[in-house]
């Protein structure tokens, strides 16, 4: 490229010396004004067509065909993927490769006429400048000599730097959507790692609270798990769990088992598909085991939790009905009156002992439980039958 940009410089050069045989500065000047016009003109036509030949074409190869073309084996029902070197104007592609298959064509067509419109051409020059003999051979060498050039200065630019520019320029954008992408996402998590942090504050402060801290409400623990990630709700559920496994039995401990009732009640409300049935049983035995129990509401946590649980023979758990067979005898009336339960109580009691006798750890729980073994005596049932259910 270099070879010929310097040889268009020289054809300048060789211009000016040409309009040095001009009798006066004015003609002078008019001619080397005239034969600049004249090059650049032509330069600029063969840099035209010499940039529609060589626009690239996008590079995109099939490497299913590659691989099979290598004697590569893979799925022949794949879809093949396709890997893009870089991605250019599809349109300016389509018209190069009509504009250079009409000038082959037009060019091959018309080759007998390129003399006469030289000829024609270099009559137009031997007035329009001076009227030298020579004006029309020197500026038809000319005409050819600047438009050759400037095809091939524009030919090589466009073959050698042209799909490099355009690859740097997808490359460019490609990464700058990348890394745009990696800045959202470490915002993202740099602002979820907030709210988990506040959220298991709240926990905490909620589980441990300092003398000098205030109350935290139903609404701020709702708002903050919701907001959570689900590790976080999980680390929330563990701690919650573990306090109330520890502290449910000795009557001073209650008021700290009882503080885990709100981060229960919150972990189901951000529980949009009820799935966690974990969750509600949790929730119904603390709400059992406090020093004030509320027999209804957590039979109806512990019924929430055995519906999204199964079929206890697939699934266990058995802890649930066991619980849920207290709070129904702490609820009816025929035990609290101390006499026997109507069928329909008796039959759901007798279903929950029965399932619950299943687990051989929680036969011997049964048997010492006064509520159950006083209900049991109201309703004529013993231990063996709970055994062969």
């Amino acid at each position: 490229m270099a070879l010929i940009a310097g040889g268009v410089v020289l054809g300048g050069c060789m211009a000016v010396v040409y309009a040095l045989q001009a009798p006066t500065l004015e003609q002078f000047a008019s001619m080397v004004g005239a034969t600049a016009a004249f090059t650049g003109a032509a330069l600029l036509v063969g840099g035209l067509l010499g940039f529609l030949f060589g626009i690239p074409r996008t590079l995109q190869r099939d490497l299913r065909r590659d691989a099979s073309r290598n004697g590569a084996h893979g799925d022949a029902s794949a879809e093949p993927s396709r890997e893009l070197s870089y991605q250019a104007n599809t349109n300016l592609e389509q018209i190069s490769d009509w504009l250079t298959k009409i000038l082959v064509g037009v060019g091959l067509t018309q080759t007998s006429t390129i003399k006469d419109a030289l000829w024609r051409f270099s009559e137009h020059t031997i007035s329009a400048l001076g009227g030298f003999k020579s004006n029309g051979l020197f500026f038809s060498a000319l005409l050819v000599y600047f438009l050759v050039s400037g095809f091939l200065l524009s030919y090589l630019w466009t073959r050698l730097y042209f799909a490099g520019e355009l690859q740097q320029a997808d490359l460019a954008a490609s990464l700058g959507g990348k890394l745009k992408q990696v800045e959202n996402k470490v915002n993202e998590l740099e602002n979820q790692s907030l709210l988990d942090a506040k959220a298991l504050s709240l926990v905490q402060r909620q589980l441990n609270p300092a003398l000098d801290s205030s109350p935290v409400s139903q609404e701020e623990l709702n708002a903050a798990l919701k907001a959570a990630s689900c590790g976080v709700r999980a680390q929330s559920f563990y701690l919650a769990q573990s306090v109330r496994r520890e502290n449910w039995r000795e009557p001073e401990d209650k008021p700290k088992m009882e503080r885990t009732i709100p981060i229960f009640r919150a972990l189901i409300s951000v529980d949009a598909e009820n799935v966690e049935h974990t969750t509600h049983a949790q929730l119904g035995f603390a709400l059992k085991d406090q020093r004030k129990p509320d027999w209804a509401e957590a039979e109806a946590e512990l019924t929430r939790a055995i519906e999204i649980r199964g079929d206890w023979r697939e699934r266990g758990w058995l802890l649930y009905e066991f619980n849920r067979a207290l709070c129904r005898i702490k609820l009816d009336p025929g035990f609290n009156a101390g006499t026997s339960s109507d069928a329909a109580a008796r039959s759901a009691l007798l279903a929950d002992l029965q399932a619950a006798a299943h687990d051989g750890d929680l036969v011997p729980v049964i048997a010492q439980e006064p509520s159950i073994q006083q209900w049991m005596q109201l309703n004529g049932v013993d231990n063996s039958t709970l055994a062969n259910a």
